[in-house]
């Protein structure tokens, strides 16, 4: 990992000073300080939200936070994979500036994985915790092992003891935990394995899915990528349901305390499962499909994504639809919780919650499910984010303002009058929030592979253009007010040109400014 080159004790120098200078935390009305609830959860489309106009799927508590809140209706992640945006999200930094092009590894590889994050770093939560905040990471973390950052003391206890919880519950259970066999329709059992946890009942023309899509599936997709139904596991022994009640205790813990606490899930991420009842909330037949389903560029058919989509056909992907939009109602249930906590705590009103997604999905469009392609279309990269403060953040309002993953950790410590991190390539969005809201159409910037390797992706978007390069001359231009669904690929077209190579320019010139290794190949 290419750590700036500073030392801890620089970064802690930077931040003593500041606090000496002044910056000090933002405080509520009781003279006490703002805490931060960051709750994320795994590759949720951005449209997979009742607040966001999706007539299907059920969100009622996170429509709820909106309602509380300024929806921002145009966030993109930086990368479509986890842990290079995660890490954005919290050093407010283009991944590729500091040599991460990769997914860390998870498990016994994380502590030694080389990519992974730790101490000494600039994170938003290093400065928290300097201010004397209690620094939670629950859940899903995928940048390493978070004992080794010095903002979480607790870290190995905020692993655990969720885990430890799910499994005491799930033994007590015994046989009480699980829904009984299949249901007329359901024409096949997977077994249970330690990634599944429970059987999952397949209907018929997604086991035979299943089974076409495993016939040339190889490395990580073989084995239960493509396994999709009705989980055995009932709600209340899925590890997610222990997490929350452990954030709840923390939160009773802390209530007199400054917090920042980040509750991180899993779900929608595959697996493509989900119990009763938020499996039965939805049929699939009612459920759309996108409008671009039959357009399957060639460029992308031998990617996962669009093996997945092309074996399970038009019945498959409604019901992966019904299992996404069912994961998604089950962790909106557990974001009620913690907004309940929060109001039965009387600590609401001085706490600034942060919703958001690492990376977007691909529900149909193109023909393709999940995030396994090169592509860098909008639903891979748009994401949802709702920022809720009362008294300091407009109430029901929507933001149209540009917005990237670099941007969250400099808003987030501007918010709370703390430290800015420091040489942060994103920037507080604060006033876009503001009533009047400032505008904003600033161009995004994406990216995709390693960028010492020899086929890194690079994109720019602005309102009205998306370009996406890659070093073997593969471009894709797209008219995003005459095509939003990104259908019909204009590169090739002589016309174009110079509007390609005016965004090539202004992408070479930002890869430059961030401290891209790649920049030199697509000069």
């Amino acid at each position: 990992m290419q750590y700036p080159a500073y030392p801890r004790f620089a970064v802690l120098l930077l931040i003593a000073l500041s606090i000496a200078a002044g910056a000090v935390p933002a405080r509520a009305a009781d003279d006490r300080p703002i805490n931060v609830l960051f709750l994320m959860m795994d590759q949720l489309h951005a449209d997979a939200l009742g607040c966001a106009g999706n007539r299907f799927v059920k969100t009622p508590n996170l429509d709820r936070l909106a309602a509380g809140g300024t929806r921002v209706t145009n966030a993109f992640c930086v990368v479509p994979y986890c842990s290079p945006t995660r890490a954005a999200l919290i050093t407010g930094k283009f991944p590729s500036s500091i040599g991460l092009g990769r997914n860390i590894a998870i498990g016994p590889l994380r502590a030694r994985d080389a990519l992974r994050i730790h101490d000494p770093v600039d994170t938003y939560l290093h400065h928290l915790a300097a201010l004397g905040y209690h620094c939670h990471q629950l859940g899903k973390w995928h940048l390493g092992d978070p004992a080794q950052l010095s903002c979480f003391p607790d870290a190995k206890a905020d692993e655990e003891v969720p885990a430890q919880l799910a499994a005491t519950r799930l033994k007590a259970a015994g046989d009480d935990a699980y829904d009984d066999g299949p249901r007329p329709g359901e024409a096949e059992k997977y077994p249970a394995n330690k990634h599944l946890r429970a059987d999952v009942y397949m209907q018929k023309a997604v086991a035979d899915g299943y089974h076409a899509f495993q016939k040339t599936a190889t490395g990580g997709a073989k084995g239960d990528t493509g396994v999709m139904g009705r989980s055995a596991l009932k709600p209340a022994f899925w590890e997610e349901v222990a997490l929350t009640d452990h954030c709840i205790d923390l939160l009773k813990r802390h209530q007199n305390e400054p917090f920042a606490i980040t509750w991180s899930v899993s779900p929608p991420h595959e697996p493509f499962i989900a119990p009763s009842p938020f499996y039965d909330l939805y049929d699939p037949a009612t459920l759309p499909l996108p409008a671009t389903f039959n357009e399957r560029p060639a460029i992308w058919a031998k990617g996962t994504a669009a093996k997945l989509g092309g074996e399970f056909g038009e019945a498959g992907v409604r019901e992966y639809l019904r299992c996404y939009y069912a994961r998604i109602s089950m962790m909106d249930q557990q974001v009620g919780r913690l907004l309940d906590a929060l109001d039965q705590l009387k600590v609401a009103d001085r706490t600034l919650i942060i919703f958001t997604s690492d990376h977007g999905n691909l529900v149909g469009e193109h023909g393709m499910i999940e995030k396994s392609t090169p592509a860098l279309y909008d639903p891979l990269m748009r994401v949802p984010l709702i920022v809720r403060l009362p008294h300091k953040i407009a109430a029901g309002r929507t933001s149209d303002a540009y917005v990237s993953s670099v941007d969250v950790a400099p808003t987030l410590l501007d918010f709370l009058a703390a430290p800015a991190l420091t040489n942060a390539h994103g920037r507080s969005f604060r006033s876009l929030l503001d009533n009047p809201p400032v505008t904003d159409d600033r161009p995004i910037f994406g990216e995709r592979g390693d960028p010492a390797a020899a086929q890194p992706s690079r994109m720019i978007r602005t309102p009205h253009w998306k370009l996406t390069l890659t070093p073997r001359n593969q471009k894709e231009l797209f008219d995003l007010q005459a095509d939003p669904g990104e259908a019909k690929n204009l590169a090739a077209e002589a016309q174009f040109e110079p509007v390609i190579r005016q965004l090539t320019t202004q992408l070479v010139d930002h890869m430059k400014a961030v401290g891209d290794p790649a920049a030199a190949k697509f000069e």
